[in-house]
């Protein structure tokens, strides 16, 4: 296996870290590194690495939202408010199933004929990134018909559940509402202004995280897969050992992880 893209250090640092110059353990030393940057995140509910994302979000009367992945580095898009973008039919009237459903970069559509043999179609919402063009090929797709009501952006399509056509089409939404009178903090990620109060449901399209990732972050997850690497061989209910006239003792496990999660605080989402 390969370190995820996502990943927070690099093979070459956690080797350097751990002085193994050799390539025996390279298997294990990446998947020390993904267990530790996923480990990381969560720990401070956000991501790191910089990237395009779509998120989607509940007021609940307040003023603000604060995003994932700060900081902001460009706002796209604030939206609110849905409407009816995209019609979705099935015109295999022999069809034992056929179904629509979309998730967060591509439309799906599943179709099972009257043998019993399924086909399962996936268009990218990057490849199709319009609504017009997103019709067009789910139109080109045998069993199937759409419409777009309103021409936008695909990326900014509502998230639907698998939906059966046989009986009647799906009548996909899309945010189609641009809010403006809004502020940006860029390197906290909030999204503020009296334009978001209320109970309502905003989407923010930006791209945000670091292109250099911390140095506090990435000595922390340094810190964090080199005790994974370490302990997979470890006897976890030993803490302190001797022989002869040699002896050691393990350092207190609260105090490294202090010390991690002192190096992380200041990069801990603000909720």
């Amino acid at each position: 296996m390969a370190v995820a893209a996502t990943s927070l250090v690099t093979l070459a640092e956690l080797k350097t870290f751990l002085g193994i110059t050799g390539g025996g353990s390279d298997a294990i030393l990446e998947q020390s590194i993904d267990r530790a940057s996923a480990w990381v995140e969560r720990y401070c509910g956000r991501r790191f690495t910089d990237a395009r994302v779509q998120e989607v979000y509940d007021t609940f009367g307040h003023d603000r939202v604060v995003l994932k992945s700060p900081p902001a580095t460009k706002v796209y898009f604030v939206g609110a408010l849905k409407q009816t973008v995209l019609s979705v039919y099935s015109t295999g009237p022999s069809d034992s199933f056929a179904s629509v459903s979309t998730d967060s970069t591509s439309l799906h559509l599943v179709r099972r004929d009257s043998t019993g043999t399924e086909t399962v179609t996936s268009l990218s919402l990057t490849t199709y990134d319009t609504t017009n063009e997103l019709a067009t090929a789910i139109t080109a797709t045998s069993g199937f018909r759409a419409t777009a009501n309103l021409n936008i952006p695909s990326i900014y399509l509502d998230g639907v559940a698998g939906r059966d056509l046989r009986i009647s089409g799906c009548l996909i939404q899309g945010w189609v509402y641009s809010l403006t009178d809004y502020g940006v903090d860029e390197d906290k990620g909030i999204i503020y202004g009296e334009t978001l109060t209320g109970y309502q449901q905003v989407i923010v399209d930006y791209t945000g995280g670091y292109t250099t990732i911390p140095a506090d972050v990435v000595y922390a997850t340094l810190m964090v897969a080199s005790k994974f690497y370490r302990d997979r061989t470890r006897d976890m209910s030993v803490a302190s050992e001797s022989l002869g006239g040699y002896s050691y003792s393990r350092r207190a496990a609260a105090e490294a992880q202090q010390e991690i999660r002192d190096m992380l605080g200041p990069y801990r989402r603000i909720r």
